[in-house]
């Protein structure tokens, strides 16, 4: 008996809290998660590219250098956004059955992966938007325009921060639901 005949040997012997899994049971829940993780990346892909335009317009629209530059650096953010989200928290498929990554295993470090990108996301989704964000608000607080399409003052500049705030706060309660699916899975899966 060798090393993979052991490991082989535990990951089938059931846990004491509960049944193992069936293996279709587990590749069920692995597609699903990465089907919704696929479709979230989307719908994340999708409000970029509406930022991006939305800041670009913002370039030529107004004559403000403040603006500009704030538009300049939200569109920066936003790249790095989107690099980020597919470097940390991309969807991918399942290993294929000749694979030696059982279900359960790939399924497991696929939450892990999306958990720990979800703890981290003030770092690498609401970070670098934050300079742009400063300095737009800035040119928009500052610039005595009256016609400008922008609400001013700090009662504007509270909302964006209670929505970035809100945004951190949503993606850490989303990680710890994804801590609990993994106890659970180590739980019935061991």
């Amino acid at each position: 008996m060798n090393e993979q005949d052991v490991k082989n040997m535990w990951r089938s012997t059931p846990a004491t809290g509960g049944e193992a899994l069936p293996e279709a049971e587990l590749v069920k829940r692995a597609n699903r998660f990465q089907r919704r993780i696929a479709r979230r990346n989307f719908l994340e892909y999708a409000a970029a590219l509406l930022v991006c335009a939305g800041f670009v317009h913002y370039l030529w629209a107004f004559p403000d250098p403040l603006m500009r530059a704030g538009s300049v650096l939200t569109i920066i953010g936003t790249l790095v956004v989107v690099w980020q989200l597919h470097r940390r928290a991309s969807s991918r498929p399942l290993p294929s059955v000749a694979s030696a990554l059982p279900s359960r295993d790939f399924h497991r470090a696929e939450l892990v992966r999306q958990r720990d990108a979800l703890r981290a996301v003030w770092l690498w989704y609401v970070a670098p938007l934050v300079p742009g964000m400063v300095v737009f608000r800035w040119g928009v607080n500052t610039n005595p325009d009256p016609s400008l399409p922008f609400a001013r003052g700090w009662a504007a500049d509270g909302v964006i921060c209670c929505v970035m705030l809100t945004v951190i706060l949503l993606n850490l309660y989303g990680a710890h639901k994804l801590q609990r699916q993994i106890d659970q899975l180590d739980q019935i899966n061991t």
